[in-house]
């Protein structure tokens, strides 16, 4: 006769989902969205032992999911057929539905968030359900709203990375962190009357540029806006470099200042200001070219992005492994040279742990837009805006 476990393999594979499904593997990034499609007669997955099933609330889409979907990423892509497709995404939150045996941490009702990584994944997170192991898994704070949520984890890691590379996410937080219930429109930006680069928040005393002494480049992106949120919460002053229309953006998440990116590069107009640290979120070796300057002859600069802008160079596996080699020998020659460089990432092991800090610490999520998963329509729009880097902050799609 049969095993209960197989009786519920059975009723499983009948158990449909709805998910986005990848049929087959684009030409170019531009062509993807030709290969995604909304299908409703996707199998739910099954569990096994130590693992759990999520009912997805949101998922966030990211360049990273393009890339895969590409299968421009060395040993990690899939290539997706019609008869075998891949369901792309891996950060996610929702409702634990289900848990294995031998899950001690979950139960079910509990709101989670996690990053699914895609190593040769089939099963990513833009789908009704995803099976995960329980050991990625994250208790949502409850601040959060789901999209708030799936929006943090990679974006989070990063940024908690390029702080630790600074040396300073080992500072304690501060009382009462001012910025936390700040938004742009609370904050009136003023231009400096002698440094037209220059904006602060009005009534903020100019002398406190004096003790700043790190500034953030792209400090309106993403990670770089989550930086400055973490530099501020641990009472580090902080200068963002962005546009001017960003600034608003970069003060509510507590920079004490913004340069303008479009005046000499930001950096090139820091007037007076005296830099230890600049941490770059853009990439390029016109950044890298102008924070070796404005550092003067000591410093530090860390890079999330390193020597070359990604664009479809780093697609290609040469890409990778030469984008790989120009930043090892920079590190090399900065152990000769009074600037460090160092190429900052997202912390390989005990991300869950940190990601629970930060949300502890009320760490501000960024947000471009929801997008409805399963209206394909929007579905390929969002992608094709990820796709184009017109996104200000992480689109989630959201069921």
């Amino acid at each position: 006769g049969s095993t209960p476990q197989t009786q519920t393999q059975a009723r499983n594979n009948i158990e449909m989902m709805k998910a986005v499904l990848l049929t087959g593997k684009p030409p170019t990034r531009a062509d993807i969205t030709q290969y995604l499609t909304v299908s409703d007669t996707v199998a739910k997955p099954s569990i096994n032992h130590n693992e759990i099933l999520v009912r997805v609330k949101a998922s966030a889409v990211n360049i990273e999911d393009i890339m895969n979907g590409v299968g421009r990423r060395m040993l990690v892509s899939l290539t997706a057929t019609k008869e075998d497709p891949v369901v792309l995404g891996q950060e996610f939150s929702g409702v634990v539905e289900e848990i294995g045996s031998k899950v001690k941490d979950f139960k079910q009702g509990d709101e989670v968030l996690g990053h699914k990584m895609p190593l040769r994944e089939r099963w990513g997170t833009w789908a009704e359900y995803v099976a995960v192991n329980e050991k990625i898994l994250v208790k949502k704070g409850e601040n959060y709203s789901f999209s708030e949520a799936a929006a943090l984890p990679m974006s989070a890691l990063v940024a908690y990375g390029a702080v630790r590379a600074a040396g300073l996410v080992n500072k304690p937080l501060i009382e009462n962190i001012p910025h936390k219930n700040k938004k742009p429109e609370d904050v009136t930006v003023v231009q400096d009357d002698e440094n037209k680069a220059l904006f602060i928040e009005g009534g903020v005393d100019q002398s406190i540029l004096k003790e700043t002494k790190i500034a953030v480049v792209g400090a309106s992106s993403t990670i770089g806006l989550m930086i400055v949120d973490i530099l501020a919460s641990r009472g580090v002053k902080v200068v963002g470099v962005s546009s001017s229309s960003s600034a608003a953006t970069v003060l509510a998440n507590g920079a004490v200042a913004v340069l303008d990116r479009h005046v000499s590069g930001g950096l090139g107009s820091k007037g007076d200001l005296e830099l230890d640290i600049i941490i770059d979120c853009v990439g390029g070796q016109d950044i890298e070219d102008t924070a070796r300057k404005a550092l003067g002859s000591k410093g530090h600069f860390i890079t999330i992005v390193g020597p070359s802008n990604f664009g479809d160079a780093l697609d290609e596996a040469k890409g990778q492994i030469g984008h790989g080699v120009a930043c090892a020998s920079r590190s090399f020659k900065s152990m000769f040279s009074s600037i460090k460089y160092t190429l900052a990432a997202m912390p390989l092991t005990g991300g869950e742990k940190i990601l629970e800090q930060l949300m502890k610490e009320n760490v501000k999520s960024v947000i471009d837009s929801e997008v409805d998963m399963f209206n394909e329509k929007d579905m390929h729009k969002a992608v094709t805006k990820v796709n184009n880097h017109k996104n200000k902050g992480r689109l989630v799609f959201v069921l």
